[in-house]
C-alpha cells in the first residue's frame, strides 16, 4: 500500500475546519459531472479513507510540494482526486471523472 504524504486525519481536520480550497479547474470538473463544492467536502469528509489512495506524487506546478492522488467511489462515479496541503490550508488539486 502506498504512503501518503499528508495523513488522511489531517486533511479530514482541515476540512472540517472549513480550512480548504478548491481549484477553479477542480471546480469545474466536478461541476461538469452534476457536483458542487458540498458534494467535494461530503465525499472527502464522508466517503475518502487511507484505503483510496492511490499513490503520493511531486506536484507538477508548486515545486517541493506533494500531492495525494485518491481514487473512490462517490455517487456511483469513480472519482479521481488530487490533494495537497499548503500553508495549514488542504487544496483540491483535482476531482474528476476517473
Amino acid at each position: 500500500m502506498p504512503e501518503a504524504a499528508y495523513p488522511f486525519d489531517w486533511i479530514r481536520r482541515l476540512f472540517q475546519r472549513k480550512r480548504w480550497v478548491v481549484t477553479t479547474t477542480a471546480a469545474n470538473c466536478a461541476l461538469s459531472l452534476g457536483l458542487d463544492n458540498e458534494d467535494i467536502f461530503d465525499c472527502i469528509v464522508n466517503e475518502l479513507g487511507e484505503r483510496h489512495l492511490y499513490k503520493s506524487m511531486p506536484a507538477e506546478k508548486k515545486a517541493g510540494h506533494m500531492q495525494d492522488v485518491y481514487r473512490v467511489t462517490y455517487k456511483n462515479q469513480r472519482i479521481y482526486l488530487k490533494l495537497q496541503v499548503a500553508n495549514g490550508w488542504a487544496v483540491v488539486i483535482s476531482f474528476k471523472k476517473e
